[in-house]
């Protein structure tokens, strides 16, 4: 069976917004958008609740959840991962993960120059990955990493198309990144929600539940949890 089959919830919880969303069959059946702040657990089950309710589905009908994995900070994705998983725990239903950045890309239909999707770290840092989409399908052509903006900034190509908050904070350090003749889409719908989390999964045969833990993508921890981990080992 593939989950194209079936009933999924996506949650997409990296950054202070969060999305949820619902397909049953391959089809969207609703999603919510909430941008108030980094949301608490609580606020997060009570948004699934009612959006299962809304579409008049039963949560015991889920049959799996896809969430976003990352980068994002300790707090939420410890937040979204810990009410996927729980949720996942409690149905017996698998769990399936992927980056945001990738997402992110995936929602530029076609595009033939390098897209390049770049995530705030703090401390002087983005998060950036490299993808192409010239088929109708985006495919990463670098690892995740870590960099500092003005090593970015050096290596960007003219019709480069840039996603994501890190245009934000360029911008805000005084890169001029139109001396470089680069594209940049800040636009709502290069956001990721609960609904494109689904869709990445569609075409994949379903998986059996699992009790691994899914393996977070944090963007750092913060100095207190660091401390921390330094003095009593792994958080």
């Amino acid at each position: 069976m593939f989950i194209k089959e079936q009933c999924i919830l996506g949650i997409e919880g990296t950054g202070h917004s969060v999305s949820i969303g619902i397909m049953d069959q391959g089809v969207a059946k609703g999603c919510i958008y909430i941008n108030a702040g980094l949301p608490g657990s609580a606020v997060l089950l009570k948004s699934i609740d009612a959006l299962l309710k809304t579409c008049q589905i039963a949560k015991e009908n889920l049959e799996g959840i896809c969430v976003t994995l990352g980068p994002g900070s300790f707090t939420s994705m410890r937040i979204s991962l810990s009410v996927a998983e729980s949720i996942g725990l409690a149905l017996n239903v698998p769990l399936y993960g992927i980056d945001v950045l990738t997402l992110m890309a995936a929602t530029i239909p076609f595009y033939q120059y390098p897209i390049k999707v770049i995530k705030n770290a703090y401390k002087g840092e983005l998060y950036m990955a490299e993808y192409h989409n010239t088929v109708g399908e985006v495919v990463r052509d670098s690892k995740l990493m870590i960099l500092k903006p003005d090593l970015f900034f050096e290596n960007l190509k003219e019709n480069d198309l840039l996603l994501g908050d890190g245009i934000l904070k360029m911008q805000a350090d005084g890169f001029n990144l139109q001396s470089k003749k680069v594209r940049c889409d800040l636009g709502f719908s290069r956001q990721v929600t609960g609904i494109n989390v689904i869709e990445h999964f569609l075409e994949r045969e379903a998986a059996e539940p699992s009790i691994a833990p899914l393996e977070p993508i944090y963007i750092r921890l913060s100095e207190a949890e660091i401390n921390y981990s330094k003095q009593f080992g792994k958080l």
